[in-house]
């Protein structure tokens, strides 16, 4: 029995990439302005709030593609339950309704340089204030929403990786055939169906498209800079 062919929503995961290097590029930033305390506080909010929108950002995206929103459940208890997670949603919430920022700063001289080190405050607000330095928690943080992309993407591969997509056996998973791909890029049907050399016209189809039409992979980048080497799609 042939597999029905698949239609793709409107929304792409490209957008769920967007969101996480929006967060990253925060996260960079606040190791950056370490010693400036407004600039710090400023850079602060902003990571709390683009990484709080990743989670939001992938269930909308996600929403329609098939079984999501069973899969999703572990991964949302598994964030509640995160005694870190809880921490930055709650700062998030109280950052947008008040917009105090609780850190602390201090430092210590060393060879004649100053190390500073940021630290969260407790307030009555927020319960169970983490101990450690800020930009250490903000990457702990960010690493734990980053391992449930990591596991959508690789669960939900053929849907949201293009390397996987253009392949034989994507396509067979997808129900699409290389003229649905060839529709899909802005080509006519029946493009690529020209005579070739060899026996292989179908890898040969495959392989001019996805070397111009594939574009690049946004994810990867992501879960290389964060060692994440378990990728499906290594």
């Amino acid at each position: 029995m042939a597999t029905k062919k698949y239609e793709f929503p409107s929304r792409g995961f490209h957008i769920v990439a967007n969101k996480v290097g929006e967060a990253d590029y925060f996260l960079n930033q606040l190791k950056d302005v370490q010693g400036d305390y407004d600039k710090f506080s400023y850079v602060l909010s902003a990571f709390v709030s683009a990484s709080r929108s990743i989670t939001f950002s992938l269930q909308a995206v996600m929403s329609k593609y098939p079984g999501f929103d069973e899969w999703y459940l572990p991964h949302q208890e598994s964030l509640k339950n995160n005694k870190l997670a809880k921490y930055f949603l709650e700062l998030r919430n109280y950052l947008q309704k008040v917009g105090e920022v609780p850190v602390g700063h201090t430092g210590t001289m060393k060879n004649g340089e100053i190390r500073h080190f940021s630290f969260f405050i407790d307030i009555e607000s927020i319960k169970d204030t983490p101990d450690g330095e800020v930009t250490r928690l903000a990457k702990e943080y960010f690493v734990d929403i980053l391992r449930i992309i990591e596991a959508c993407y690789k669960d939900y591969r053929v849907y949201v990786d293009p390397r996987v997509i253009f392949t034989t056996e994507g396509m067979s998973e997808l129900g699409w055939s290389i003229e649905d791909i060839e529709e899909c890029v802005g080509l006519p049907r029946g493009y690529t169906d020209i005579e070739w050399e060899g026996d292989d016209k179908e890898y040969q189809r495959l392989e001019t498209l996805r070397r111009e039409y594939q574009g690049d992979e946004l994810m990867e980048q992501y879960f290389e800079k964060y060692e994440f080497y378990n990728t499906a799609n290594k």
